[in-house]
């Protein structure tokens, strides 16, 4: 970790809570790489410059749990999985303020977006430690997740509750919004035959 990063505290949550009922199987562990994508999500989240990785998990939860490696990350249930990806949000700050954990900031990042790698989590990190904005990855449509947002913004991230994530807070704040450029690398494996495809290319 180099030296900038370890004057703040960054928390990395990898959200892995959903079903993915357009996938055949358990979505977080589909193979990739010689593990799987959930595997992968967390070997590359603690290779770069964040102190502490937490995984948070919900359908399947027992299943997950029993083929991923908790040794060197905390494990976070959430229970309203199924109300969208902004409870397993919520659901990370309330684990931080039970167990009085405090963080500078804390970068969100997804299981199904594996092209992304611990290169894009540095950059997003150092933007955030150089600048204090929310930090988010570009889109086609506007930017979102993989984020890092500042604990000035932990409230709001705690109040959401619905599939939109995040979403809402970028906009509310677009003023305080860096966009990092990632290029084509932020295809999102959301069914079973772009896993597939891009499984065949990349993921062997």
């Amino acid at each position: 970790m180099n030296q900038a990063a370890e004057k703040l505290m960054i928390a990395t949550v990898i959200l892995a809570a959903g079903e993915s009922k357009r996938m055949t199987g358990i979505k977080q562990l589909l193979p990739w790489k010689g593990s799987t994508l959930l595997g992968y999500a967390i070997e590359q989240a603690l290779k770069s410059d964040t102190d502490q990785v937490f995984v948070v998990l919900g359908a399947k939860k027992d299943i997950v749990l029993n083929r991923i490696d908790t040794s060197r990350i905390s494990v976070i249930i959430n229970d309203d999985w199924a109300e969208g990806m902004g409870t397993s949000i919520a659901a990370s700050i309330n684990y931080f303020k039970a167990r009085q954990l405090h963080f500078d900031g804390i970068l969100i990042k997804l299981i199904d977006q594996p092209l992304l790698d611990v290169k894009h989590y540095n950059t997003l990190i150092n933007k955030y430690i150089n600048y204090k904005y929310i930090i988010t990855t570009s889109y086609r449509s506007g930017s979102g997740v993989p984020a890092v947002f500042d604990k000035s913004y932990f409230n709001e991230l705690n109040d959401l509750s619905s599939d939109k994530g995040a979403k809402g807070i970028i906009f509310k704040h677009k003023d305080k919004v860096l966009v990092v450029d990632a290029g084509q690398r932020t295809i999102d494996l959301d069914t079973q035959e772009t896993y597939l495809q891009y499984y065949e290319q990349f993921g062997k």
